[in-house]
């Protein structure tokens, strides 16, 4: 009888662990692994900059030792769904808002920052503080007039009824104005869109968070020239770091140059851009993320701090189980 009841009791231990979105497996006794992006990312930048850690978003950041560092939202998420004791942060745009699991890995949850559930509606009411901005940049010089001339267009039509809607669709979190133009009434003011001999290619790139907006709102845009006319945007993202360096900066005129860019931060105080040629798209959140095997279900910036800093003491999962 000893055998068969010890055995219900673990049977029930296993159902209660199972509802509290364990596996059975997770020791919090073990220590935490930290992951993070790299110093180009400007994810890194936001996340640090709101917890309250902003210094860690440089290359000689004072994080602890053993820190997993990654080169993509898509490398954070497998790497997390790989590690139960790991422990990350990602886009919104990555995730399911009705189960708060990572869209390309089942193995990811988000988890509540400060007491708020992560979504487009806390974002926009202002509760959910772990946000940054998507924005872009373009040259302040041109070697082709006609690239400029699109480049200027395009930048326009983001802000039309249909690229907001396109941003919307891409998770990109704004309002959307009923008084914005939609792009048949503004169109007139762009020649450029009506001529039938073009032949160009637009070089894009910069931020990874900001890829698949970019590409869905390129995309679209390529379709509203006159037949005729071949336009191709061709993207290389390879992260916010290289938005400024690559249209204004030092590889402006490098085989890396870009005629558009992006980014998932702002710009530095270094990066001085000219007048007119930045600006906001929307915003996105930054969500923490953890294996689904951890029980834990929220985090505080001061825990996260504690975590991630060098000088923290948070270093196994049962100091904030």
């Amino acid at each position: 009888m000893k055998k068969l009841s010890s055995l219900v009791v673990l049977g029930l231990g296993a159902i209660l662990l199972a509802s509290c979105g364990g596996t059975g497996e997770f020791d919090s006794s073990s220590n935490i692994s930290l992951y993070s992006r790299d110093t180009t990312s400007g994810t890194r930048d936001g996340f640090f900059t709101t917890i309250g850690l902003g210094e860690a978003k440089a290359d000689n950041a004072p994080l602890k030792t053993g820190l997993s560092v990654v080169n993509s939202n898509g490398d954070m998420i497998s790497g997390l769904g790989e590690d139960i004791y790991g422990i990350g942060y990602f886009s919104l745009s990555s995730v399911n808002e009705e189960t708060g699991i990572a869209k390309e890995n089942a193995n990811v949850k988000t988890i509540q920052y400060n007491g708020v559930t992560p979504t487009q509606e806390s974002v926009l009411d202002g509760s959910y503080q772990l946000t940054r901005n998507f924005n872009y940049i373009i040259r302040s010089e041109y070697s082709n007039q006609d690239v400029k001339d699109v480049v200027d267009a395009f930048v326009k039509y983001m802000f039309t009824q249909e690229g907001m809607a396109i941003m919307v669709s891409e998770n990109g979190i704004l309002s959307i104005d009923p008084n914005t133009p939609t792009w048949d009434s503004i169109k007139g003011q762009y020649p450029i869109m009506n001529r039938t001999d073009l032949k160009l290619e637009i070089k894009v790139g910069g931020s990874t968070s900001v890829k698949d907006m970019s590409i869905a709102l390129t995309d679209a845009f390529s379709g509203l020239f006159a037949e005729g006319s071949t336009v191709t945007f061709n993207h290389n993202h390879t992260g916010s770091g290289d938005a400024y360096k690559n249209t204004q900066g030092e590889g402006k005129d490098s085989a890396t140059a870009l005629d558009l860019a992006f980014l998932s931060r702002e710009l530095e105080s270094k990066e001085d851009a000219a007048t007119g040629t930045s600006g906001k798209m929307c915003t996105d959140a930054i969500v923490v993320g953890v294996n689904v095997a951890n029980p834990i279900t929220e985090i505080t910036d001061e825990e996260l701090v504690s975590m991630y800093s060098l000088e923290g003491t948070t270093t196994t999962w049962s100091q904030v189980l």
